[in-house]
């Protein structure tokens, strides 16, 4: 049942997302403006849509959160501690509050950003890959094995926006150490939400926060340039140290909403 639900997922994810992008792609659509930004947005939250659909289809039952300000402050935490530890090796966190300042300015201030931050990626995506995908994933595989799928996953979804022009993945390329680092990134992210989500009892709610954080940072901190590498050693140094305090949990819980 988890198996063939997860194929009705991906199918219904792929259609609402690669479709949409590759008629934009193909019309060569202006991404920062009018119906080519709406279609963007809405492909983009084809993830999220799916899970609603199957939700819907099924009528499945989902798992209250128990709110608690352990995973609420971990969460946060976790998701901005690689790039500001990065930052401060690459010694620019001088640097950090203009820069900052100007994004946050561009972004049409504290707001603006917020709201960005939130709904351009975290609830968009959450919602199926930390809500629907990763329960099921559990049913199958451990801590270790969900993150290494749930990562692939991730990271073949993002593969159409290197090819469309106006996207910040486009802008960094494919083949290049941003592009490189963005996917191999994305597996010690996947461990590090399915531990507050699980292992912390937070949801989806808490994989919200740790996307947003990690989003928020990163745009926040001046571009890193080599110093992707130093995020990414950082990000996966936190992803096993939190592994130890998983294992010690023989119950494997499984929680989401």
């Amino acid at each position: 049942m988890n198996k063939r639900r997860l194929v009705e997922f991906g199918v219904v994810c792929l259609v609402l997302t690669w479709v949409p992008w590759a008629v934009l792609g193909v019309l060569g659509a202006d991404l920062d403006d009018g119906a080519g930004m709406l279609v963007f947005s809405l492909a983009a939250s084809g993830p999220s849509l799916a899970a609603l659909v199957l939700w819907l289809r099924h009528r499945e039952r989902r798992r209250v959160v128990r709110w608690s300000p352990v995973w609420l402050v971990t969460s946060v935490v976790l998701g901005a501690l690689p790039p500001l530890v990065a930052c401060a090796l690459m010694g620019d966190l001088p640097a950090l509050p203009d820069h900052a300042a100007s994004v946050i300015s561009g972004a049409g201030g504290v707001l603006g950003a917020a709201a960005y931050t939130f709904l351009a990626g975290p609830v968009a995506e959450e919602f199926g890959w930390r809500g629907y995908v990763q329960p099921r994933l559990r049913e199958h595989f451990g801590p270790v094995g969900t993150t290494l799928v749930l990562g692939a996953a991730w990271g073949v979804w993002h593969l159409p926006l290197y090819f469309l022009n106006g996207t910040g993945q486009h802008d960094d390329g494919l083949f290049t150490q941003q592009g490189l680092t963005f996917f191999l990134e994305l597996f010690p992210l996947s461990f590090v939400m399915l531990y507050v989500s699980e292992r912390l009892r937070g949801g989806v709610p808490a994989a919200i926060l740790v996307h947003a954080a990690w989003n928020l940072t990163e745009e926040l901190v001046p571009p890193l340039g080599w110093g992707v590498w130093l995020e990414f050693l950082v990000l996966t140094v936190v992803a096993a140290a939190l592994l130890p305090s998983w294992t010690a949990d023989r119950r494997g819980r499984r929680v989401t909403v």
